[in-house]
């Protein structure tokens, strides 16, 4: 067969997967973000301010991207399961779209 193909089982399949990752993922980074900033449980009196306040903001910056990954991980699963969901109901169109052509012709 020529043009599209695609095994929508496995599609289907590989989109909760990645969509479970995401989620794992994003669930492995509560603790990170529950920690806060990083830096208040020092104790700094202030003679490390400009190190605490440039680690906390790497920190706030990491912690940006790896919740931008998760997110990413999650929606590219949202959107395999589209495919497959949009795949299905062309392909039910197709179908009958098919018989009723020959219906019209007869």
């Amino acid at each position: 067969m020529t043009g599209l193909e695609i095994a929508l089982g496995a599609v289907g399949q590989e989109a909760s997967r990645i969509r479970g990752h995401g989620e794992d993922y994003d669930a492995a980074l509560q603790p990170l973000k529950a920690r806060g900033d990083g830096v208040s449980s020092w104790g700094d009196d202030g003679l490390f301010a400009v190190f605490t306040s440039a680690y906390a903001e790497c920190r706030a910056t990491a912690m940006a991207a790896l919740t931008g990954l998760s997110t990413e991980m999650s929606g590219t699963g949202e959107g395999l399961q589209t495919v497959v969901k949009n795949t299905a109901e062309t392909e039910a169109a197709n179908v009958q779209n098919t018989e009723q052509l020959g219906r019209t012709w007869v």
